[in-house]
């Protein structure tokens, strides 16, 4: 056997290395938009707000009355305008709207629960973001105020609900109200919209002659600035979260 036919005969015998790709375990971001989203309902057994919604009214959260949406009518004229006329939940503190940029939940200084305008991540000083927490269940879960010492509490709005009564009745309500965006584009700076369209399809207030519910949602603060000043007045509830497949509830809310 000369050299050549040597070298030949051991490289023949080496191992070969092979190369195993990883599959991924990632989920696309769609499926877990829908999985996270819901609306939630108060419980609390043989009370005025057992099983009412939570819903979105100028900038506030109540229970009861109807959610206020906005839709840019260039995009209504498309048809393409989601319901609007539920407040659904995504993940521990986001809003399921198309708007860019979203919105998300945040807590006033007062301790009332509000949300961040169309494009814009502002929050008034002394806000806070959480912690909320949502846990997934059958046939509901939950969806929480993590934070000391924890839960929600409703609070009676004085003279009136919350789309008739003056921002004297929801404290700090005239200076967090979300304004409804002009166009279906980003823009860098927030204002009034040149056009108002608000979804059709916004359902009928609960609460006739009024918008918003009679029940103001509050994060459960002893120190909570509530309407009538009065913390006591108010009620402890759990929140029941729903889960929705709605991969949107609204353009935006307002």
């Amino acid at each position: 056997m000369n050299l050549l036919t040597l070298l030949l005969t051991t490289l023949s015998l080496l191992p070969t290395p092979s190369y195993t790709q990883e599959s991924s375990s990632s989920s696309s971001s769609s499926d877990e938009d829908t999985s996270s989203s819901f609306t939630v309902t108060a419980y609390r057994s043989n009370s005025p707000i057992n099983n009412l919604a939570l819903t979105i009214f100028s900038g506030h959260f109540y229970l009861g009355g109807r959610t206020s949406s906005y839709c840019p009518p260039g995009v209504a004229s498309e048809g393409e305008c989601p319901p609007g006329n539920e407040t659904i939940i995504i993940g521990d503190n986001g809003l399921s709207v198309s708007v860019p940029g979203g919105q998300q939940i945040y807590i006033l200084s007062t301790g009332a629960l509000s949300f961040t305008a169309p494009h814009s991540a502002y929050m008034p000083p002394g806000s806070s973001t959480g912690p909320f927490s949502y846990t997934p269940g059958t046939p509901y879960g939950s969806w929480n105020y993590t934070g000391s010492p924890g839960g929600f509490i409703a609070c009676p709005v004085k003279g009136g609900a919350g789309g008739g009564s003056s921002s004297s009745s929801v404290p700090g309500g005239s200076s967090s109200t979300p304004k409804p965006s002009s166009t279906p584009t980003p823009s860098k700076h927030s204002g009034t919209p040149s056009s108002s369209y608000v979804s059709p399809s916004v359902s009928p207030s609960a609460t006739p002659g009024a918008g918003g519910g009679r029940w103001i949602v509050y994060v459960n603060w002893k120190n909570a600035t509530v309407p009538g000043g009065n913390v006591n007045e108010c009620l402890g509830f759990g929140a029941r979260a729903w889960g929705r497949n709605a991969s949107v509830g609204a353009w935006e809310y307002i």
